[in-house]
Order: C-alpha cells, then sequence, then structure tokens
C-alpha cells in the first residue's frame, strides 16, 4: 500500500493531472505527469485500470497491487511535487510483473522525473 500523503484521491486531482499533465505511452502503461512548481508536495500517484483491460476485478486489483508496490520501491527516487496517473492499455496477453515495472521505469525515464543522483 503506498502512504496517504502518495495517494491521489480526488476526481478534480485526477482531472487536473488529465487536462494539464504530460502524456507519455508505453507498450503496457500510460502515463500522466503533471510538476506542480508553486505547491512544494510530496509526489502523489493514482492508478486507473478499466474494464476494458479485463471485466475480472481480480485481474484488475492485481494490476493496481503490482503498480503499488513497483511505485513504493521507486518512489524515493522520484522528484517531489509530481503527480502521476498510470493507465493501464488494453492488451491480448497478461504482462508479467517484470514487463510492468521495466515499462514504467522507462516510462518515468522518459518524463526525466528521477532525482539527478539515480
Amino acid at each position: 500500500m503506498l502512504p496517504n500523503q502518495n495517494r491521489l484521491r480526488r476526481r478534480e486531482d485526477f482531472a487536473k493531472v488529465y487536462i494539464s499533465g504530460d502524456r507519455y505511452r508505453g507498450k503496457y502503461l500510460n502515463l500522466r505527469i503533471l510538476f506542480e512548481i508553486n505547491v512544494p508536495l510530496t509526489t502523489r500517484v493514482g492508478i486507473v485500470v478499466s474494464k476494458k483491460v479485463s471485466k475480472l476485478a481480480v485481474s484488475r486489483n492485481r494490476f493496481k497491487r503490482q503498480l503499488r508496490a513497483i511505485f513504493r520501491q521507486l518512489l524515493s527516487q522520484l522528484r517531489d511535487g509530481l503527480q502521476i496517473v498510470v493507465t493501464v492499455n488494453t492488451v491480448k496477453d497478461k504482462p508479467s510483473y517484470q514487463e510492468i515495472c521495466d515499462d514504467l521505469k522507462s516510462l518515468l525515464a522518459k518524463a526525466k522525473v528521477f532525482q539527478h543522483g539515480s
């Protein structure tokens, strides 16, 4: 589970990221990132898995659990003040944990959100 201060929860926050955030598209994931300059917040993450990905709640929840676990490991390496929304793409084959992890890391690197020391 991600700590409370690192979770994106409110509809307005998601909407702000969708409207103003930068988009990055990977093989399994879509990323939207909004960097708030004027407010020094902690990095917050929201995860969206639609029913188009899978009709089964078990499968959708598995994606969310895996993404939360990956973000928990990466949180200390990310810059502060980010608002990130991750959406899972509809894919025919179910990606493994490692494939999801690699895809997310490459998207975050493409977005240049890692701290300089990492």
